[in-house]
């Protein structure tokens, strides 16, 4: 059974118990992946607290939407590093000029991959969309692989690339040219499935 994320984060004593384990994950993170140590300030002058904030706030404005196909913790965890990752990216970095992708926005280069657009109408064109990923997470391969399907939902999340699908998720990024591999084939099938559909 699915876990329902939002009603574990109305549960007071859980949403402390997994601030914690995120500013622990946060802090192993910066200090692993940037050589961060509590003696250095990071961009903007936050602290890991604010970082661990920040992913609260975002699911409770509703900009972060979270899939029942994934653990609460590991989603969780993907928005602390999609924070992470876009906070050294960012040559001005604070929290308020950070440009996280939103989950209603698309990455050019996937809805290229995708064929998504052209002439039709912007419903249209969301429809397909939303349908595209609906049969992509049906699709035996990514059931049976949460990591492939964190792969997905970085590049969904606007990485540009095998690095930093790599930075975003944690996964090797030799294992990602592996998952792309996959993806090229996979992403046919759905394609495929959908044109049927239209027949």
């Amino acid at each position: 059974m699915a876990e329902n994320c939002l009603e574990l984060l109305n549960n007071g004593a859980w949403r402390e118990e997994i601030a914690l384990r995120l500013l622990d994950y946060t802090h192993r993170l910066l200090e692993r992946r940037h050589g961060w140590s509590p003696s250095v300030m990071l961009p903007g002058g936050i602290d890991p607290q604010n970082i661990v904030f920040e992913v609260f706030e975002r699911v409770a404005a509703g900009t972060k939407k979270f899939n029942q196909r994934y653990g609460c913790e590991v989603q969780l965890k993907g928005m602390v590093r999609s924070v992470v990752y876009n906070l050294f990216k960012s040559k001005d970095a604070t929290l308020q000029t950070i440009a996280l992708t939103e989950d209603d926005e698309k990455n050019p280069e996937v809805e290229k991959a995708l064929s998504v657009g052209g002439s039709e109408s912007e419903f249209e064109r969301v429809e397909h969309t939303d349908r595209f990923f609906q049969v992509l997470e049906e699709h035996p391969k990514v059931k049976k692989d949460s990591d492939l399907g964190l792969v997905i939902m970085a590049y969904v999340d606007g990485a540009a690339g095998s690095k930093e699908v790599a930075q975003m998720t944690g996964i090797p990024v030799k294992r990602i040219y592996e998952y792309n591999r996959n993806l090229t084939s996979i992403l046919a099938e759905v394609e495929a499935k959908m044109k049927k559909e239209k027949i």
